[in-house]
């Protein structure tokens, strides 16, 4: 059966017009065999923000949306609308080879498209300014003891230096120093399903360390540095209790080398 034609589209986000890739990205959907339909500039609000990322809850994802916020709200933007047979598939393949090959921070990583026709629907009314209003910013109550002013200043700084951190190779996200003694390091899956919030609330508590900011410098580590968050493990009981936390939690967790747990894991070929 013939695959029936769609209409989609790519958003590409502000780091993708800052770094003038808009017309490869559009060269890019047209070898892919799609027609663009148009072209549309925009300053993306909080409500279409709101409704590109139903899926985050500002309630319950407080760092994900401040982070998501500070790249897309108020910045130029441009959505390229298209058509095709099995455009959604072949948008988010476009997305996919984009990023890969050019993307350089999180959340600063090029384009946006939806996975299904009902998703690029509902998105291009709200990127059209006719869909429901909505927020993107969390309420006033605290999240995991952290208020969220505290939460916001700690994303400004983050920010500031983010497109620096992001861009550098090898990245170095971590907000600990090497040591010099035993450590275990930690990493996210490279398929990773657990919310980047929570993942961050963890490794906070992990480390004792009561800092929204921390909390998201040592889970970008734990995704992007080449060597993961490092956590010191003085000794080899240490160093159990903390793998067990980090693999009961379903994070990864590599033991310093010769740690009773490093040999266990080694065994197991565990990473």
């Amino acid at each position: 059966m013939t695959p029936p034609t769609e209409d989609s589209f790519l958003l590409l986000k502000p780091d993708a017009l800052e770094r003038g890739l808009a017309d490869h990205a559009v060269d890019a959907v047209r070898r892919a065999g799609l027609t663009v339909t148009g072209r549309v500039p925009l300053r993306l609000t909080e409500s279409q923000v709101a409704g590109i990322y139903p899926q985050v809850d500002p309630e319950q994802r407080p760092l994900t949306a401040g982070i998501i916020r500070r790249y897309l709200i108020g910045r130029p933007a441009e959505y390229v609308r298209v058509s095709g047979r099995d455009a959604c598939a072949r948008v988010v393949e476009v997305k996919t080879a984009l990023r890969r090959e050019l993307s350089d921070v999180l959340y600063g990583n090029l384009a946006h498209s939806p996975d299904t026709p009902d998703q690029a629907a509902a998105q291009l009314l709200v990127l059209s300014g006719h869909g429901p209003r909505a927020v993107f910013t969390p309420g006033p109550r605290p999240w995991h003891g952290w208020s969220q002013e505290r939460i916001e200043a700690a994303l400004d700084v983050w920010a500031a230096d983010a497109v620096e951190v992001g861009t550098r190779r090898p990245t170095r996200w971590s907000p600990l120093e090497a040591t010099q003694g035993p450590v275990v390091r930690v990493a996210v899956p490279r398929r990773w399903v657990i919310a980047f919030d929570d993942i961050a609330a963890f490794l906070a508590r992990l480390a004792g360390r009561d800092d929204p900011g921390f909390a998201v410098r040592a889970t970008l580590a734990a995704l992007y540095d080449r060597d993961g968050l490092p956590l010191e493990a003085p000794t080899a009981a240490r160093a159990d209790a903390l793998v067990a936390q980090v693999t009961g939690f379903g994070l990864e967790a590599t033991p310093a080398v010769g740690t009773d747990s490093s040999q266990r894991v080694a065994r197991s070929g565990t990473r």
